[in-house]
């Protein structure tokens, strides 16, 4: 690399054919690359996120400006 070369970081799932594919590179045809594969941990949906199942879900907030459990403080008796 001649140090004006950036880093692509592409998030994108295996194929059903345990394919991977990257289009629209910015990068010259034939010229040379290196290529890292690393799992995600949290992909909804896949095994891995199993022990998170509400990560990355939305979230709605009822009453987001209501107090919590003030009954139970002893300031408020």
């Amino acid at each position: 690399m001649s140090g004006q070369e950036k880093d692509i970081h592409v998030t994108t799932v295996v194929g059903a054919d345990g394919s991977v594919r990257l289009d629209r590179l910015p990068f010259q045809v034939g010229q040379a690359v290196g290529i890292t594969i690393h799992p995600l941990e949290t992909v909804p949906g896949t095994p891995s996120s199993s022990r998170y199942p509400l990560a990355g879900l939305p979230v709605e907030y009822l009453q987001p400006f209501e107090g919590v459990a003030s009954d139970d403080w002893e300031a408020s008796r």
